[in-house]
């Protein structure tokens, strides 16, 4: 367990700063197809409910996603796409051109229990989710195979983008603290919020912070999840190790060592593979009038490239590779906005 996992997810922020193999700017001919390809399927009077990814034809840009899900599943688990002229579309169309995009990277699962497969990332309230804030956020994945953010908008200031290896993460807290890796491989009780599958038994389910299978590892670090899950019925007390254990985390991927930031240009498009890389986000200062607020697009996907998983994460993954899996379940009809533009 304790010896090191090496491979192209691997990586230290520093080096993959200074990369650009992870990153594509788009060529004026790749954005005319894909301009092509949003006003073909609107002409052909396909809504969000109907687009296909054969309806949103992309011939030539269609091998690149390809190598950019491969990059995400077998490379270094990050990607970015660079340069959607967002002056030249409204928000409709927008939303539209990236939930076409993401058809093509894989199945939108739902990033709540009331149906929202494309989110809005804005600031709106300090007490609700992070993502609905200005403050800054601990780092952490998403509960899905792979997440994608849409920037339309970026704040007065601030708002960095960080991201970390979740295995250059576990690599450094083998190093340091091998029985602390130790728990992390052993499950910890999570908090559904409510958010538990029809005829689930019982409010948390059990899941480790890292585990591997078949020579792939797969980590899933939330730990507002983990700390929910004080104080529900049958559900032991942190002891000290598994506090020390959650606390390591933090601190390795927050060292600058191990993390990068990047300053969003509105038109990107990053994708993360949540089992090999976690993510934050800085503070910033927004401008007071709401039209011109910082705004990101979000959807959990499920590629069809993913992962196999380990057994033991069979309470909230189907763990078998390929599969349309993560998410929270749900039986509403899907939402493809969360929040109004109108909404200060």
């Amino acid at each position: 367990m304790a010896v090191e996992i090496t491979g192209p997810a691997n990586w230290r922020g520093p080096e993959m700063e200074k990369s650009t193999e992870w990153i594509h700017r788009f060529s004026d001919t790749e954005l005319a197809e894909i301009d092509s390809a949003m006003r073909s399927a609107k002409a052909a009077g396909r809504t969000m409910d109907t687009l296909t990814k054969e309806s949103f034809s992309l011939p030539t840009l269609a091998p690149l996603i390809g190598r950019a899900c491969n990059y995400l599943e077998d490379g270094a688990g990050l990607f970015l796409f660079r340069g959607i002229p967002v002056q030249r579309y409204s928000k409709d169309e927008l939303r539209f051109l990236f939930w076409g995009l993401g058809k093509h990277m894989g199945t939108a699962v739902p990033q709540s229990n009331v149906g929202d497969v494309l989110g809005d990332v804005r600031n709106i309230d300090q007490h609700l989710r992070i993502y609905t804030s200005n403050t800054d956020g601990a780092f952490h994945g998403d509960a899905c195979d792979m997440v994608g953010l849409f920037v339309i908008q970026t704040a007065k200031s601030g708002g960095l983008s960080k991201i970390v290896s979740v295995v250059a993460v576990r690599n450094e807290i083998a190093r340091r603290r091998p029985d602390l890796l130790r728990v992390l491989y052993e499950p910890f009780h999570w908090s559904w919020t409510r958010m538990e599958p029809p005829g689930f038994p019982r409010p948390y389910f059990l899941q480790p912070v890292f585990s591997e299978h078949e020579g792939k590892f797969s980590s899933m670090f939330i730990r507002a999840l983990i700390e929910r899950g004080q104080g529900l019925p049958d559900v032991p007390d942190f002891t000290p190790i598994q506090i020390e254990a959650l606390d390591m985390v933090d601190s390795v991927a927050a060292d600058p060592a191990l993390h990068f930031s990047m300053m969003f240009e509105p038109g990107d498009i990053q994708f993360l593979n949540n089992h090999l890389c976690i993510h934050a986000r800085s503070a910033f200062e927004d401008y007071p009038e709401l039209e011109r607020r910082r705004h990101l697009l979000r959807l959990w996907l499920s590629p069809p490239n993913n992962r196999a998983l380990n057994p033991i994460k069979g309470e909230f993954w189907r763990t078998e590779a390929g599969t349309v899996r993560g998410g929270f379940a749900h039986d509403r009809k899907p939402i493809y906005q969360t929040i109004p533009d109108t909404q200060a």
